[in-house]
């Protein structure tokens, strides 16, 4: 998940432009898809020992995470055909792409999803996700290990 954060951090605040904008807008999206998956790891993941329900409780108990969840399900299904953890489906409404064309050609792109709080930019939204998950695992497991 760490990885894909860090390849979101480098297309929201600008990276050497190397191939089609679309695939940036796809990494964004393969974050979110293993930032929510990251719940699947922890719950087979037997040196964790956390049971599955706590850890989607915790998922269902954070806000950024249950959007997170939805823009997963909403970009793997095309559409959603099952109540959504937010109750709504998200929708990204705004996508802002700035080149620089100078000697090293240079991409930035922003996101805005509309979710059920309302529009959120995805990058914030993805750091908010991943101090989530930081939480849950200095609390829950780096304690089960010790």
């Amino acid at each position: 998940m760490k990885r894909w954060y860090g390849r979101f951090e480098a297309i929201a605040t600008g990276r050497e432009h190397t191939m089609p904008s679309d695939n940036y807008v796809d990494e964004v999206y393969a974050f979110f898809m293993n930032c929510y998956h990251l719940k699947d790891w922890i719950k087979h993941d037997c040196a964790a020992r956390v049971a599955a329900e706590t850890v989607e409780q915790f998922v269902n108990s954070r806000a950024e995470l249950r959007q997170c969840a939805d823009i997963c399900n909403s970009v793997k299904h095309l559409r959603l055909t099952r109540p959504t953890r937010t109750g709504t489906q998200p929708q990204v409404t705004g996508q802002e792409i700035k080149l620089g064309l100078g000697k090293q050609r240079r991409i930035s792109i922003q996101l805005n999803i509309q979710t059920s709080d309302g529009e959120v930019n995805a990058f914030e939204l993805a750091t908010k996700c991943v101090h989530a998950w930081e939480e849950f695992i200095a609390s829950r497991l780096e304690g089960a290990k010790s």
